[in-house]
């Protein structure tokens, strides 16, 4: 598999926001499917447990929460977000450790 990654920060997405939400089960895969076309999106998944659906996007900063949750409500209003996690810092994505502008620094393979 190939995957191409950039730096997070200089590409001008510094904030990293997930969100676990629910949604009924017959919306689900629209729902997903939606989001995940979000230009912002970088992860879309249904999960089991309480919430059905978990997503993780990336913002130009914090206050872009309130703007997404706000096109979420508009767009999706039998989505419910349930639960919300900031991320300050990555320091390490598919197995690449990350300096503090998100560039790769070294390689630590992902143990399976």
């Amino acid at each position: 598999m190939l995957r191409c990654d950039l730096a997070q920060q200089l590409a001008g997405w510094p904030a990293l926001a997930t969100y676990r939400a629910t949604v009924p089960h017959g919306e689900l895969d629209a729902t997903g499917a939606a989001l995940a076309r979000l230009p912002q999106t970088r992860l879309c998944t249904s999960v089991t447990g309480s919430c059905n659906l978990l997503f993780s996007v990336w913002l130009r900063d914090l206050d872009g929460m309130a703007a997404l949750e706000s096109h979420l409500d508009d767009r999706f209003p039998g989505l419910r977000v349930e639960d919300r996690t900031v991320t300050l810092r990555t320091v390490k994505r598919m197995g690449r450790l990350l300096d503090d502008t998100g560039r790769a620094t070294g390689y630590v393979p992902v143990g399976l």
